[in-house]
């Protein structure tokens, strides 16, 4: 390798490593958070008031176009909360949070998940999880 393109290559990672550190938040993932909480329906009914007030009713600009739809009626399945585009209420959640077993598991998936917006997600589950109730770290 010349010493040009050795140069070049350095300078691209130089590059890649500053651009890395301007970005606000991290990217998400899925989720599975184990949380001390008595019962799947209660650690989601937390998650879900906090996500209502932070996420749908702040007018923040990454939940504009979606709503919570809270699903807590476990004799139909685990416990879970929706997040759907809003006007489709019958397509597909862009992300759901589930809550399941004893000690209580959170887990979060969907295409949202991968998202910086999904990384901000679990960021907020898991504050509103230990007890905080704040919108933002």
């Amino acid at each position: 390798m010349s010493r040009t393109q050795a140069g070049l290559v350095a300078g691209a990672s130089l590059l890649a490593v500053l651009l890395a550190g301007c970005q606000r938040e991290p990217m998400g993932g899925p989720l599975a958070l184990q949380i001390e909480a008595n019962e799947p329906v209660a650690a989601l009914q937390r998650i879900n008031e906090a996500g209502a007030k932070c996420w749908v009713r702040s007018s923040d600009a990454d939940f504009r176009d979606l709503h919570l739809v809270p699903e807590l009626d476990t004799s139909v399945g685990r416990p879970r909360l929706l997040l759907l585009k809003k006007g489709k209420a019958e397509g597909l959640p862009v992300l759901v949070i589930e809550a399941a077993g004893s000690p209580v598991t959170l887990t979060t998936y969907g295409p949202l998940a991968s998202t910086r917006t999904g990384g901000r997600v679990n960021a907020d589950i898991m504050r509103w999880s230990s007890g905080r109730t704040t919108c933002r770290s």
